[in-house]
């Protein structure tokens, strides 16, 4: 029987993973809960917060991230290239045009069926809000952070990097190799953008990678949400039809 005072903190189960369960369980703040596959190992907070720091030491020795720190980026980022990282040869720092780089957006054509696209970033919904079209961006689905805003999100980093400039702390907008599609710094870069205009030079981080399975195709990946999303449709109607 489950327990209903748990709260999930994160799930990184992966039927294509090593382990297939992986996820970490907020007891109410009494204890913390991992669960690897059928094994459960159960934390009190303090226990988890020293296992935590030696996990982050552990993966710094490991210097996967060839030279740089874990704060040096995003968590949410980390976590969704963690399948690329043990193929990653080298970081490199270089110069691009910001009117170069791509970036990611998702648009809704129903209301469970989200799509991609790669647009300027004179097209994302965050530079539309700082050039004053703030619709978009208001009502723009995030992903990666909890517990803010949009707006607030946004304008605290205008307000970061007019203060502390960029990069600030080394976190770089990072790009791929192969593809000057933006993976990490959207609302970085929009904000850059806003302040400099989108001709300016800024420097950017490049995760070099032996392998190409980090490769974008757009329409590839689209195909593949549109057939799920039509199947799981011919599937409830089908099952409505046998229970008549």
């Amino acid at each position: 029987m489950s327990n209903p005072a748990v709260i999930t903190l994160d799930n990184a189960s992966s039927k294509k993973g090593k382990f297939k369960r992986f996820v970490i369980e907020d007891n109410i703040g009494e204890s913390m809960h991992l669960h690897i596959d059928n094994m459960r190992v159960d934390f009190s907070i303090n226990e988890f917060l020293d296992f935590s720091k030696m996990i982050r030491e552990s993966l710094e020795d490991l210097d996967f991230l060839k030279g740089y720190k874990l704060e040096n980026f995003d968590e949410y980022f980390l976590k969704e290239c963690s399948t690329f990282l043990p193929k990653l040869q080298s970081i490199e720092i270089e110069t691009i045009k910001l009117s170069k780089l791509k970036c990611i957006v998702h648009k809704d054509y129903k209301s469970d069926l989200r799509l991609r696209k790669l647009v300027d970033i004179s097209e994302i919904p965050a530079y539309k809000y700082l050039q004053g079209d703030k619709k978009e961006f208001l009502n723009y689905t995030q992903f990666n952070y909890k517990n803010i805003d949009n707006e607030q999100r946004l304008l605290a980093l205008v307000e970061s990097i007019k203060t502390n400039k960029y990069p600030y702390e080394d976190r770089y907008i990072v790009l791929f190799n192969g593809e000057d599609i933006i993976r990490d710094g959207q609302h970085r870069a929009a904000v850059l953008a806003h302040l400099y205009g989108l001709d300016s030079d800024i420097k950017v981080m490049r995760f070099n990678f032996n392998t190409t399975k980090h490769l974008i195709n757009i329409n590839k990946s689209n195909f593949r949400i549109a057939f799920i999303w039509i199947a799981r449709k011919v599937y409830r109607k089908l099952r409505r039809y046998i229970k008549r």
